[in-house]
């Protein structure tokens, strides 16, 4: 028994020799493999880390210099406010920073009346994809609100469809450009559409009061025009439940 026990042992010490000399001989064949992923994995570390430091210093300078621009306007010196913004509009700025300084930037060439450059700048901030979602519908919301109050500068065909593609991807700001087209709708004569699409902004539950008034004013105005609102037929189903309805007792009547 004691000489079994004995080559038990004497076995499973030659197959942990065996294993280890196997794993020796692994990694000093692949060694090199090894290394190189430890140093491609340690380059990669390091890449991201300057990255994030390079971004934050990215960050920190074009918010000075956005803050300047602030400054700068209201001290009242526009030229060069515009100048400061103009240096985050064309640099490789970080997305947020340059869609605000973006939107500033052509406000201030919309007062110059530099309305063409102003329009391309407003569709550049609602087609940024890394932008702030309220930031990319202003965007598309401003270049609307030109089109509509300029003749001139508005696309000569298919505006309503444009306006409908920045209604589609818009999120927060989603009911204003759909008053925006209703307001189109309606400056095209298409009163019912119009009308349909006001009482819709009105009725949804996510609506600001100023926004509600607006719409139930337009409405009015469609109304005055000529339109007159379709009377929803009532569901048969209210209908028969209506009948069924007990009536009331001389007595309930009494009180009343």
């Amino acid at each position: 028994m004691l000489e079994n026990n004995e080559m038990n042992q004497i076995v499973s010490q030659a197959k942990a020799e065996a294993r280890k000399e196997k794993i020796r001989q692994f990694f000093a064949k692949n060694g090199k493999v090894f290394i190189a992923i430890a140093a491609i994995l340690m380059v990669g570390a390091i890449s991201l880390f300057a990255l994030d430091i390079y971004q934050e210093s990215q960050e920190a300078k074009y918010s000075e210099i956005f803050q300047q621009s602030l400054m700068d306007q209201q001290a009242g010196d526009m030229e060069k406010a515009k100048e400061s913004l103009k240096k985050i509009v064309d640099a490789r700025s970080p997305s947020g920073i340059k869609a605000l300084a973006s939107l500033r930037y052509a406000g201030l060439l919309f007062n110059e009346n530099k309305i063409a450059e102003a329009l391309e700048i407003y569709q550049k901030v609602n087609d940024c994809r890394g932008c702030d979602a309220y930031i990319k519908d202003l965007g598309g919301l401003l270049e609307i609100r030109i089109w509509l109050s300029d003749e001139t500068v508005a696309p000569k065909e298919g505006l309503l469809a444009k306006i409908e593609k920045i209604e589609s991807k818009s999120s927060a700001l989603k009911l204003e450009i759909s008053e925006q087209k209703a307001l189109f709708q309606m400056q095209q004569g298409e009163l019912e559409k119009a009308y349909l699409a006001f009482e819709a902004i009105s009725k949804n539950p996510e609506v600001s009061q100023n926004l509600k008034s607006r719409s139930e004013e337009f409405l009015k105005i469609i109304v005055s025009k000529g339109y007159e609102p379709k009377i929803q037929p009532v569901a048969p189903e209210a209908v028969k439940a209506e009948d069924k309805k007990p009536a009331a007792s001389k007595e309930e009547k009494s009180k009343k």
